[in-house]
């Protein structure tokens, strides 16, 4: 019996099962009251309380959606809750993944060092040696490995050149979707029918909706409104990446170094009139005649210059002052009469990325507060996407330089050079979609330092050399990496052999020539799955593709074609994802 056919049934039979927990198709698009809860309530701006049935989100194929407690894996997945007696067993092929504990569970150490197979898996762990045949890690999730090298794609000894700022969306705490001011209309509307209902003593309960529901680790789009992050505390030299996955033509607007401050227009002074009146002096309120003589000498005296009035000081609105905690929320903050750039994100850069090119503007104000959007040159840009694609977007910049560059799918694309000197001083980052004909999904956002080197990732690529980058940002070196020991990274290149300690190491991409191909058709029986993987993703950066044979609460164990037999701890595990494809839009909001 299919799983879409039973869960009506078990829904049916719990009574205490909300039926908010369940996503309802509306126009197509699939809402879900419980897990956007935060979404919809600008007042609610702390984090959701602790779901009474548990706090473990799973998702099935069909759209419905239950709270509870993972409870393991024995021939199909146990589910528990605190208003039933006994664990409920679902079928794998229909579940769609498994978000632990609300997606609010402990990461893993930002600075562990890292693996990425060929196969996609990045395994966490320190590397302890590396020769000619065996990389030997060990990791904090999946314990000691011995990883065939030639199923290695790169060593991640310093990830992230040194420092990790910001890995997500994990939840969707710190981030903020800006709405539309409500006009004079609708002001007097809202206030006459709070009148009416303070007279039947009524609760008027104000409906927000959403532009982004936030689901699983990524945000989906409805509208055109934008998704910010305030408060990112970029770094001045730093690299902002994210995957873009959009269904139909792809036209959105990235906000970078965004203050959110914008100056309101300044108010005309009205001249006061006097409300004093001048004294008469007799009872019959006649005016004294001026002497001619005096009037004539008055007459000849220079006229003093009238003082010029000095302009109203400018007024600053700051879109922090009206947010409220840390959760996410929705600000009405756009003027609709006022769509500036600058009114919008205040002063900073926004980049526009179309399917064919992108473009750069410069957002500030002038002196007398006139909002200004200039668009700067870029000496060539390259670019072709597809519609209903996806694509990893990398932006790298140095505010001292006044420099940012534009890599998609790890490939240069476009480089501007503010002449002026950077404007963006602040730290906010924004994304909107320009167009309702689409819909787009924002996942695997990473903001990190930046070593200031400009290659491009597929520069680094090299079919018959291994490359060697320093964290310093400037040195690297290209020949073969014969082997680390003792914390010591062994490189032979054409001039001379070079040792260098691992821990100078910002990251080694291993030559094509010595990676198993998995596209050669010998190769791909030996590495292919019996059956569907499951994916772990951890925070920030883990992700080991498993057959699961069987799972606790703490412990998945499991097969790889990569990996042979493994076992793998779940404490620090974000989501157990058991589909990776989308059938169709309306799957966009179950994650996939």
């Amino acid at each position: 019996m299919k799983l879409r056919r039973i869960t009506p049934f078990i829904i049916a039979t719990i009574p205490t099962l909300a039926f908010s927990e369940i996503l309802l198709r509306k126009g197509g698009i699939i809402v879900d009251h419980e897990l956007s809860r935060q979404n919809n309530e600008i007042s609610g701006h702390q984090l959701p309380e602790p779901d009474p049935a548990g706090n473990d989100i799973l998702l099935f194929e069909n759209g419905d959606l239950m709270h509870g407690t993972f409870g393991g894996i024995n021939e199909g997945l146990l589910w528990e809750r605190t208003d039933i007696k006994r664990p409920i067993k679902f079928g794998i092929p229909g579940v769609r993944q498994l978000v632990l504990k609300g997606g609010l569970g402990i990461g893993l150490d930002d600075k562990t060092s890292f693996v990425t197979l060929v196969s996609g898996d990045r395994i966490p762990g320190e590397i302890i040696s590396l020769d000619d045949q065996t990389l030997s890690l060990k990791s904090p999730v999946a314990g000691d490995l011995a990883i065939p090298r030639a199923l290695l794609k790169s060593i991640s000894p310093n990830p992230f050149d040194g420092e990790l700022i910001y890995t997500g969306p994990y939840t969707s705490a710190g981030w903020m979707t800006l709405d539309y001011k409500k006009t004079e209309t609708q002001l007097e509307k809202e206030a006459e029918e709070k009148k009416k209902a303070d007279t039947k003593k009524q609760e008027i309960k104000e409906e927000v909706s959403s532009p982004w529901i936030h689901s699983g680790a990524a945000f989906y789009s409805l509208d055109t409104r934008p998704l910010i992050i305030p408060d990112a505390k970029m770094p001045d030299v730093g690299r902002i990446r994210f995957k873009a996955s959009w269904k139909g033509r792809l036209n959105i607007t990235l906000a970078l170094h965004s203050d959110f401050v914008r100056v309101l227009t300044p108010e005309k002074k009205e001249e006061k009139e006097d409300d004093e009146k001048e004294e008469v002096e007799d009872d019959e309120n006649k005016e004294e005649k001026p002497d001619p003589e005096e009037k004539e000498k008055d007459d000849e005296k220079p006229k003093e210059e009238e003082e010029e009035e000095e302009p109203a000081p400018l007024k600053q609105e700051r879109l922090l002052d009206l947010r409220q905690g840390e959760g996410f929320q929705n600000i009405r903050w756009i003027n609709p009469t006022n769509r500036n750039h600058a009114d919008i994100y205040g002063t900073g850069y926004t980049m526009t990325i179309y399917s064919s090119y992108p473009s750069l503007s410069r957002n500030d104000y002038s002196e007398t507060g006139v909002a200004r959007t200039q668009r700067l040159s870029t000496a060539r840009s390259s670019m072709s996407l597809s519609e209903s694609g996806d694509a990893e977007i990398e932006i790298r910049y140095d505010r001292k330089k006044a420099v940012v560059m534009l890599f998609v799918d790890g490939a240069y694309a476009a480089q501007w050079n503010d002449l002026a000197g950077y404007i963006g001083k602040g730290n906010g980052f924004g994304i909107a979609n320009n167009t309702t004909s689409s819909k787009i999904k924002i996942s695997e956002v990473a903001i990190t330092s930046w070593n200031g080197m400009t290659d491009s990732a597929q520069s680094m690529n090299h079919p018959d050399r291994d490359v060697v980058l320093l964290t310093n940002g400037t040195d690297r070196f290209s020949g073969e990496l014969t082997g680390i020991t003792n914390g010591i990274a062994h490189l032979k290149t054409d001039y001379s052999e070079v040792q260098i300690p691992a821990s100078d190491l910002s990251k080694v991409i291993l030559k094509k020539a010595s990676q198993t191909d998995l596209e050669d058709i010998e190769t791909n029986g030996k590495y292919s799955w019996e059956n569907d993987p499951i994916t772990i993703l951890y925070k920030p950066y883990g992700k080991i593709k498993i057959n699961p044979t069987s799972a606790t609460t703490t412990t998945l164990e499991g097969t790889s074609p990569f990996l042979g037999k493994i076992s793998v701890d779940l404490k620090s595990a974000h989501i157990l994802r058991f589909v990776e494809t989308s059938p169709d839009i309306s799957s966009w909001f179950d994650d996939f």
